[in-house]
Order: C-alpha cells, then structure tokens, then sequence
C-alpha cells in the first residue's frame, strides 16, 4: 500500500469534564513513512509520551477522550475497538519503553517473556520458539543469548536490560516501532550501543522509527526528521539538518543553545527562562509566549498556524513568519 506508514491527524487528548477540558495533546499532525526515523521532542511535559502511547491506545479510555484520527498502513486505529488492539501491538507495532526495569517482569526468565510476545501472535512449537528467542537476543547483541535466556532481569545491566526490551519491541518484525526515552539513564558507551542497534534494527527491517527524546545529540545522529513539541502542540517540524542550521521557533532554539558545546566556553549553561505550563491550562494564544524573547500582543490572543520556511520545514511562531516575509 502506498503513502506514510503511520498518519496521524488532528490528535486531541483531554482529560476533565467536556465543557473545560485539558487537553493534554492538542491538535497534532504527523505522518512516518516505511524506513524513516522520527524525533519527538520537548522538555518534560511537552506531550510527546501521551502523543505515543495515544498512538498504541495505551491510554485509559475514559477518563481520557482521544479524538482525530490514527492510521496505521491505512487503518484507522481510533476506530476499532479496544479489545482488537493487543492483536495491533507487538505484531503491527512495537514499544521500547523508557524504564526497562519496570517494564519487565522480574519473576519471569528474560527467554519466558520474549518467548510469550511471539506467543501472542503465532502458534510455535517450544522448540521453534526458543529458536527464535535465541534468534532475536542474538539480533539485538546479546552476549551468550542460550545461557541468558535463563536469567531473571536483576541480572542484567541496564544497557542489557534495554536491548531485551528490543527483542521483546521486534519479536514479530513490526512495521512501526516506537522508542520512549531508550537512552535515558545510561552510560554514553550503552548509549551508543542502543543507537547502533535502534539503525540496526530500521535497515534490517525497514520498519520506521519514532523516537521519543529530550536528547538533540541522539536526534542529531539517528533521526532524518525532527518534531518539536511544546504544551501539547507541535511547535516546529523539519529535516534534521535544516533544524539544526537554522531552527525557526524561539523554543527549538532555546533547546538547541541549552546544548553543552566543546567549541565555547561558558561560565553557566543557557536555560529556558520559566518552565512548561501544566497540560491543557493554555486555552488561547501562543503556549509558550510567557517565556519567548520574541513575544507580541497578538501572541496572548492568537496561536500561529504552522509557516512554512523551506521544504518539509513549518513553525508556529508570529515573530519568525514575519521574519520569513519580511
């Protein structure tokens, strides 16, 4: 089937009752195409986590209400029920979360609980299933994957634990697969190891990545697009060069001056002054004005629409559409 992967448009998530809703996701529009890795950043509390888990339906409904619309090679998946859904997860698409230790169980072997999601979506014989167990640690490079079938999370580094979460996240090949924060908390060196393994995996496979980060130095080195996001909006959209060189939202640019530089030296790092409104409470206007160096009256009254500034690059912001025009 042709066209992106996965499209994603006008996504709403709210909580609270109808008529004052907080909308913790408010209106956004994405598409992935088949082989493409996708950042998703902001700060904590941009939206970005709520915005993948709306998009595996891994938020509770109720007291959530979603709304727009998810398509996933063309389905609509906002529109089937709930309990069709674990069918989706695992075999059309994967998670890696963010806390590995959480996410695994610690009184299952690490061969039991790959072993049950290839369960869930296809009959194998014991023997065919430790195969592809053993078969999937060794993908993801997982040192003497026969003996460390038998072993119990607690024994595993984080690093190593992460990487389970891979072979877990790709045990049926899914054509989607997407990774919460997969570096946070690791050492450089088994950060490294993990973006290797995240390219590894989308060249084998081709399967599209988007990726969940706070961090611009891991969207720098994987990503082909980037997606900024800000109180629930996204903010700025581009390829990941064309960002980097000439980023067009104040706040994209606040983010890319608060990375640490070898080639400058300064006394105290660059922060964002103030911080993320909480979700849903900016109901008119720019989210991020009272915190923007550019702001303008219309900004308070008015949200901008998303400009264009180059191919595949948009931002919402009055000050730097003027810029554009001007």
């Amino acid at each position: 089937m042709g066209g992106p992967l996965l499209e994603v448009r006008d996504l709403t998530v709210a909580f609270g009752p109808r008529d004052m809703p907080l909308r913790v996701v408010d209106g956004v529009s994405f598409a992935l195409d088949r082989g493409e890795t996708v950042g998703l950043v902001g700060e904590s509390g941009s939206g970005k986590s709520m915005t993948a888990l709306s998009v595996m339906r891994l938020v509770p409904e109720p007291p959530a209400r979603i709304g727009g619309e998810i398509r996933l090679d063309g389905r609509d998946i906002l529109g089937l029920p709930l309990r069709e859904m674990p069918a989706i997860r695992g075999r059309d698409v994967g998670m890696i979360f963010q806390e590995p230790m959480s996410s695994l169980n610690p009184v299952m072997t690490i061969g039991d609980q790959i072993g049950e999601a290839i369960s869930l979506h296809g009959r194998m014989t014991p023997a065919a299933r430790r195969a592809r167990v053993i078969e999937l640690l060794t993908l993801v490079g997982m040192p003497d994957p026969e003996a460390r079938i038998r072993a119990y999370p607690d024994q595993f580094s984080g690093g190593m634990r992460q990487r389970v979460m891979a072979a877990i996240a790709m045990a049926c090949n899914p054509s989607l697969l997407i990774a919460d924060e997969p570096t946070t908390a690791l050492d450089v060196t088994i950060q490294a190891q993990v973006l290797e393994l995240m390219t590894d995996i989308r060249e084998r496979f081709n399967s599209a990545i988007l990726l969940i980060t706070h961090d611009l130095g891991v969207v720098a080195e994987i990503c082909d697009r980037v997606i900024v996001m800000y109180s629930g909006r996204i903010v700025e959209e581009a390829p990941v060069e064309a960002l980097f060189d000439a980023p067009r939202h104040p706040y994209t640019r606040g983010l890319l001056k608060s990375v640490p530089s070898f080639s400058e030296t300064r006394e105290r790092l660059y922060q964002i002054a103030g911080s993320v409104p909480p979700a849903g409470t900016i109901r008119e206007g720019c989210p991020f004005r009272a915190r923007c160096p550019l702001r303008m009256p219309r900004c308070a009254v008015e949200m901008p629409p998303m400009a264009a500034h180059g191919p595949g690059h948009r931002a919402a912001c009055w000050a730097t559409a003027e810029e554009a025009a001007a």
